[in-house]
């Protein structure tokens, strides 16, 4: 298939999409760096920043980086797990143990604290893959071994228990405020360096799937046994779907870390914080690249919304949101990249 240019020449539909999709990576990563400065404007006379706040946009790009870490295990290969706050909270109390106890770099403990939800991810994987433990039999186990993590950590006295953990000040392990620290006096640096990260597991993502091991891990999801009879390993590539998701979501942990004041078990390990894990993902659109991020970027801000709209009656902002987000599911279960043939379709049904 081609397209004429306005030469007249002729342009290969591939070549044309090439560029279509590179015109579409430059206006995300321009708009992702220009939203804090956006949320200060105000729309006829309305302040955006009353409604978003550059704290908001910053949880709302750690949730698109652990969907897109998720989406490698649970979009790709088809493994649906509810327990990727065990990774997280990994990765967190690596970077804080390192850091307090032995004055170690946290861009140390954030390499460490991955390999280390790496290979945990190998244990959880061996595990699940030698008893044939699937479907939904699966999320409940990854929940499972996620409580195990999380009741470790609290009755372990050398992680501070059920207290856990107090951001040290940089001048404790050697530095000045600033990117090697890790810590910095304002918000905006935290925003960028979570850009970084959502960039570098969105191009690793990119290349998994558009490599040979996304095509074996997409004919595991489809039909495993098919893919068995072709000389496809599920057990090998499921294993490391699971270790590199682990790996990245680690590194969400060690960014919560040095973000927030405190770390705990009760916070981090949360039941509800693997929801906030794979909800973009399972809104934006399983198996797609730029699914996890555009989910983040609408359920995100819109729980923060709802709870700033009806959040004086307790726990009436939750249920509220669950709703819209019934509804946006039942629009389109295929997910946020859909929407725009759905709308399509809407419309030629009305005509």
């Amino acid at each position: 298939m081609t397209t004429t240019v306005s030469d007249g020449s002729v342009l290969p539909s591939s070549i044309r999409n090439h560029w279509v999709r590179i015109s579409r990576i430059v206006v995300v990563s321009i708009t992702l760096c220009i939203l804090p400065y956006l949320v200060e404007t105000s729309i006829a006379g309305i302040s955006i920043g009353n409604w978003i706040s550059i704290h908001i946009l910053i949880l709302t790009v750690v949730w698109a980086f652990t969907a897109q870490a998720w989406n490698i295990m649970g979009g790709y290969s088809g493994q649906f797990s509810f327990g990727h706050a065990a990774y997280m909270g990994i990765g967190a109390y690596a970077t804080m143990a390192l850091l307090v106890g032995f004055r170690l770099n946290p861009w140390v403990g954030l390499v460490v604290g991955g390999f280390i939800a790496a290979g945990y991810a190998l244990i959880v994987g061996l595990l699940t893959l030698r008893f044939k433990v699937k479907g939904h039999f699966f999320a409940l186990a990854t929940l499972a071994f996620a409580e195990i993590v999380r009741l470790f950590i609290t009755n372990s006295s050398e992680l501070h228990s059920a207290s856990g953990y107090f951001r040290p000040l940089p001048s404790d392990y050697g530095v000045g405020y600033g990117l090697v620290a890790f810590q910095f006096q304002h918000r905006l640096p935290y925003y960028y360096i979570i850009i970084g990260f959502l960039a570098i597991v969105t191009t690793a993502s990119w290349l998994i799937k558009h490599s040979s091991v996304g095509l074996y891990l997409f004919a595991i999801r489809e039909n495993e046994q098919a893919a068995e009879s072709l000389g496809i390993s599920p057990t090998r590539y499921k294993l490391f779907s699971m270790m590199a998701s682990a790996f990245f979501t680690a590194w969400a942990g060690s960014f919560w870390a040095m973000y927030f004041a405190t770390i705990a078990p009760d916070t981090l390990f949360d039941l509800f914080r693997n929801v906030e894990i794979l909800l973009p993902a399972l809104v934006g659109g399983l198996g797609t690249v730029m699914g996890p991020i555009l989910g983040s970027f609408l359920v995100t801000p819109l729980s923060q919304i709802v709870r700033q709209l009806v959040g004086n009656v307790p726990g009436i902002d939750h249920a509220v949101f669950g709703i819209l987000l019934v509804f946006i599911v039942l629009f389109n279960p295929s997910g946020m990249l859909g929407w725009p043939r759905k709308l399509k379709e809407l419309r030629s049904r009305r005509r």
